[in-house]
């Protein structure tokens, strides 16, 4: 899915921008994420201490984000899905 992108860039400090009007068609922006978490869903990861987090995430592509007892890392396999 493709999602239009329009708006300006407001750069704040060096490395920190504002991107206005980024999320324009926020309707298609969630309908990717739904379908996103249909694959992968939102779950709490552990951190490499065995710590449950507080933020409920998902993961998907080439490099998803992976918490677990073997340290934190992108990773293309989900790891609850086990699928790229």
């Amino acid at each position: 899915m493709m999602v239009k992108v329009s708006g300006e860039r407001e750069e704040l400090d060096e490395g920190a921008v504002v991107l206005r009007g980024f999320a324009a068609d926020e309707r298609a922006l969630l309908e990717a994420v739904a379908q996103v978490a249909e694959t992968a869903p939102f779950r709490h990861m552990t951190t490499p201490g065995g710590y449950r987090m507080s933020v409920a995430m998902t993961n998907c592509g080439p490099l998803g984000w992976v918490s677990d007892a073997s340290g934190y890392r992108y990773d293309s396999i989900d790891p609850l899905s086990e699928k790229a």
